[in-house]
């Protein structure tokens, strides 16, 4: 990254035309939609590029009034001062203005006096007087990337470069130049530059490979027409992108990298009229390439499962639990209750102890003992009755040698929930999910209903209690770790029936005060979706695939093809881009190593071996 002194002030870009609705100094944006009725009462509001200047700099001045259209053009009358530190205003668009200021006044503090001038022209203006400070000793400033790319989609690939000060740039397209292994056919289509961020509009080739694309910006200067020539920003550029297809369709199923850079997917069940085994439910795992970009079967699974949990250990071992299954070979699935463990080195699977409760669409967590948390699921047949047990695998070399213990009860049973670990709080946060309790003997014998509550697992004390906070009804949904060490909370349904609603509302939970707060809307309300995280620039977490139910006409939904992506930097959402197919139920593969990562079969219609992957290698 390029340091050079402080890069003074907003130049907005005249050379392009920028879209009604995302230019900030247009009066029809939605940014300012509260100045589309001062044509009407006469209200002038002035905004400025900042509250200090340097010698010889520059301000910048946006407005809804257009004053290209009067005689004297923008008047900007001085008080408290014999010198005018002013020397010229130059309108550069009808909404926007450049001060250029008299390189003479080196220090001072000065006041417009917007008041007394706009009566005169039977105006009112907002703010009626503003401050300002010469200031000949600025601050050091950086460039910085905000933001990935991803070209996903032709329309929707754009980045940001954030400087801790406000710049100057001419920012025509001509001073831009594009290098790297990414680059193929993207191109910069548009440009908006404002007091901190240059936005950079890109097209591109829709679904083409990512990789590392490093933009050059030439002619970045400060306020004194001091210049670093060209500045050159590394960014990294994300896609959507086809991959092979997995020997076996499968969803429902579990992957995951290992430590060694290999990847694996499990288990999961098998399309309508495949059998394996003798049964549709999958024990096969098969190893990713991504360098020859195949999938190979590897060895089987003591157990075929589907809906089981899945964890890395700290050891690089892949530990699996539960499910709905049964050992290999003929028989009926049932749920299970059992454990097995995956060895990297050796690459073979040794069943370990069972767990107290059979259990599928439970959660697993790795606590920084090296130990397994299990929480919450549902046993496979009617009347279904959700598991409140919860239990600690306590992990040793030898999986055989591995024991089980019973710690406690949720207070809610639930299944198809939240989990994640809060490491600098030492809590695991368990959030909402879908409780069954039985009501008879009979096969359809139970009620279910969503769960809003929080229930926290004490990773010291080996305690479990009920949080005072409150979520929003859902199951089905998302919880990841903030840098900040809170958890949000995305996405999920709030019932099965047909007064479910999708939830667009995300949450942001405290572990440390144990409160939560409600945050932005997803554009999409989704569950069995996939997310990824981004270990770049803004953290960012995307979110593809999954349905969407609607309850008009019953109980109806969509499978969901447009992504978007939460930045923790921006705290919102937005759209960006879309996957190669509308899928749900997928197997999620995180790339560790990198960010984004792989999504696996699950259901297009129906179960698919095809996969994508999403990310810049």
């Amino acid at each position: 990254m390029g340091k050079i002194k402080k890069l003074l002030f907003l130049v907005f870009l005249c050379s392009c035309e920028i879209p009604t609705g995302s230019n900030h100094f247009d009066p029809n944006s939605p940014v300012n939609l509260g100045l589309l009725m001062l044509g009407a009462d006469r209200v002038v509001r002035m905004e400025f590029s900042s509250n200090k200047v340097q010698p010889g700099g520059t301000l910048f001045i946006s407005t809804n009034h257009d004053f290209t259209t009067t005689t004297n053009g923008l008047q900007l009358p001085i008080k408290n001062t014999n010198i005018n530190p002013i020397k010229q205003v130059i309108a550069r668009s009808k909404f926007l203005y450049e001060v250029r200021m008299n390189p003479t006044v080196t220090n001072g503090k000065f006041t417009l006096n917007l008041k007394d001038y706009y009566l005169n022209e039977s105006l009112l203006v907002n703010p009626e007087t503003f401050e300002f400070e010469i200031d000949a000793n600025p601050p050091l400033l950086q460039l910085k990337t905000g933001n990935g790319i991803d070209i996903s989609e032709l329309q929707t690939g754009f980045l940001d470069i954030e400087a801790n000060e406000e710049i100057v740039w001419e920012g025509n397209l001509s001073q831009i130049s594009l290098s790297g292994n990414a680059k193929n056919s993207l191109v910069v289509s548009d440009v908006i530059v404002t007091d901190r961020n240059i936005r950079l509009l890109f097209a591109g080739n829709p679904n083409a490979n990512g990789g590392i694309l490093t933009i050059s910006l030439d002619g970045v200067k400060d306020k004194a027409s001091n210049t670093e020539g060209t500045v050159m920003v590394p960014v990294q550029v994300f896609a959507f992108k086809s991959g092979p297809n997995m020997n076996l369709s499968r969803r429902s199923c579990g992957a995951v990298e290992l430590d060694d850079g290999r990847k694996i997917v499990l288990g999961g069940r098998v399309k309508s009229g495949v059998l394996v085994n003798g049964n549709g439910t999958l024990s096969s795992m098969e190893y990713y390439n991504s360098v020859t970009k195949e999938f190979t079967f590897g060895p089987d699974m003591v157990y075929r499962r589907q809906e089981f949990a899945i964890v890395k250990l700290l050891d690089g071992r892949v530990l699996v639990s539960g499910g709905f299954g049964a050992l290999v070979g003929p028989g009926t699935n049932v749920g299970l209750a059992s454990i097995e463990v995956f060895d990297p080195n050796t690459n073979t699977w040794t069943e370990g102890p069972s767990l107290h409760s059979p259990r599928q669409f439970h959660k697993m967590t790795v606590l920084p003992d090296g130990n397994v948390l299990v929480v919450g699921g549902i046993n496979p047949f009617g009347p279904f009755q959700t598991v409140s047990e919860v239990e600690l695998i306590h992990v040793t070399p030898d999986p055989m040698a591995m024991t089980v213990e019973s710690v406690g009860h949720l207070s809610e049973s639930r299944s198809k929930h939240a989990q994640v670990l809060a490491a600098n709080a030492g809590k695991v946060v368990i959030s909402g999910g879908e409780r069954s309790d039985v009501t008879g003997v009979g096969v359809n014998d139970h009620f279910i209903r969503s769960v809003d509550s929080i229930e926290i697992y004490d990773t010291n004390t080996k305690t479990i209690t009920t949080s005072n906070a409150k979520i929003t009804r859902r199951f089905n949904h998302f919880a990841h770790n903030l840098s900040t060490g809170e958890v949000l909370i995305l996405g999920g349904i709030s019932s099965r029936f047909n007064d479910g609603q999708p939830i667009l509302r995300a949450q942001i939970y405290n572990p440390i005060s144990d409160t939560i707060r409600d945050h932005k809307n997803l554009l999409f309300g989704r569950e069995w979706g996939s997310s990824f995280v981004f270990p770049y620039g803004k953290d960012q977490i995307m979110i593809a695939g999954g349905l969407e139910y609607r309850t008009i006409n019953g109980n109806t939904f969509d499978s969901i093809l447009d992504t978007e992506s939460w930045s923790e930097s921006s705290q919102r959402f937005y759209l960006t881009g879309r996957s190669l197919n509308a899928r749900w139920e997928g197997c999620d593969l995180p790339f560790t190593s990198a960010g984004g990562g792989m999504i696996l079969g699950g259901r297009i219609g129906a179960i698919v071996a095809n996969t994508e992957e999403y990310s810049f290698e």
